[in-house]
């Protein structure tokens, strides 16, 4: 996935595709090229990019809240 700077962080979402078609999705933060916080998983969404998004928003809400 492509990592996304937001403040001073870098941020990712991810989704992982399941049987039934639908995508479950996770979110990232890094800083300084380190593992800051992972999100459980977030739901699931009827296309990767929906996912993709679910998983940043997430990240950017951490930051918001502990950046």
């Amino acid at each position: 996935m492509p990592i996304e700077s937001y403040q001073d962080y870098n941020i990712r979402g991810f989704a992982k595709q399941l049987a039934d078609g639908s995508f479950e999705a996770f979110g990232a933060v890094e800083k300084s090229g380190h593992f800051v916080e992972g999100s459980d998983p977030l739901g699931y969404y009827p296309s990767f990019e929906r996912a993709v998004a679910a998983g940043v928003a997430w990240a950017k809400a951490w930051v918001d809240d502990h950046g």
